[in-house]
């Protein structure tokens, strides 16, 4: 094992490696059919993509990620309260009702309109995703955007 931080702001070691963790990003994509070629990207869509796949790592690097198929069990880091942490969220992969959501917010509603559809994914109510931290919400926003990339 690692004795490495996972950068994410963790002071725990290093639970999986990183080779095993970009096998599971990539089985993820695989699954859901989300082209993960970066050469095939142009720079911006690369740097974004590079940054979501980290993000996905260092959470499998913490074991807070699992890939289930097309689904991923993500767990709830340490940073969020009490009522929060801990907890497991199953991220299943976003239906036709995942965009309808978004429709429920105003134009210029965007955080809204993106919580409304990791809502859907997740089952979640949509203030869940204001109450837990910068950390995990984060995590939910780059799967969902991997979706919205499509």
């Amino acid at each position: 094992m690692d004795d490495k931080n996972t950068g994410a702001g963790s002071t725990a070691a290093v639970k999986h490696d990183r080779k095993f963790c970009e096998n599971e990003f990539e089985r993820y994509c695989e699954s859901n059919g989300i082209a993960y070629d970066v050469f095939s990207m142009n720079e911006e869509e690369a740097d974004s993509f590079n940054d979501i796949k980290n993000r996905f790592i260092e959470a499998c690097q913490d074991e807070r990620v699992e890939v289930d198929g097309t689904s991923v069990k993500y767990t709830i880091s340490q940073f969020s309260a009490e009522n929060f942490k801990g907890e497991t969220v199953l991220i299943k992969r976003p239906s036709g009702m995942a965009f309808a959501a978004m429709d429920s917010f105003k134009e210029k509603e965007s955080v809204k309109k993106l919580h409304g559809f990791i809502s859907s994914m997740t089952g979640k109510d949509v203030s869940y995703f204001t109450k837990i931290d910068i950390i995990d919400w984060k995590f939910f926003n780059a799967i969902a955007t991997l979706f919205l990339g499509l």
